[in-house]
């Protein structure tokens, strides 16, 4: 695990917006308050960045489940947040898997997601000693497997 700063989460979210394309998954796993929202904002605004669109202020989504992203006409992000989910049938309700592979996928506690055939980033973030600084493990799967 490699200790960052917020500013070191920003670059990590700009590099992997980079490799992305629909039908990835970014899976966002750590405690409260640890920083998935903010990866999820950063990575949100540097696709916005790169096609000229505004700054958008990115929520969690923890009532709302879902909240979506129209970048431009090719490209669109659709932003989890499971916390509140209790088995696979909520995903069901929620159509998580029914036009997965039209938008990029980011993914706040996906522990009910294990289909094991889907090219993902797994990003755990944990506290580091101060309140500045986290840890981070990042984990390729799929055709981000080197």
């Amino acid at each position: 695990m490699q200790q960052i700063t917020e500013k070191d989460l920003s670059k990590i979210a700009k590099k992997i917006s980079n490799k992305v394309k629909k039908g990835d998954y970014i899976f966002l796993e750590g405690e409260l308050g640890v920083g998935k929202t903010t990866f999820a904002k950063y990575f949100i605004n540097h696709f916005n960045q790169k096609f000229k669109k505004k700054i958008v202020e990115v929520l969690s989504p923890t009532f709302n489940i879902v909240q979506y992203y129209d970048v431009n006409n090719r490209i669109s992000i659709a932003h989890y947040d499971l916390y509140r989910l209790k088995s696979k049938k909520d995903l069901d309700n929620i159509g998580i898997f029914d036009y997965e592979d039209q938008f990029i996928n980011l993914v706040e506690w996906p522990k009910l997601l294990n289909k094991k055939k889907i090219n993902k980033i797994s990003i755990k973030l944990k506290y580091a000693n101060n309140e500045k600084s986290r840890k981070i493990y990042i984990k390729n799967f799929g055709r981000f497997k080197n």
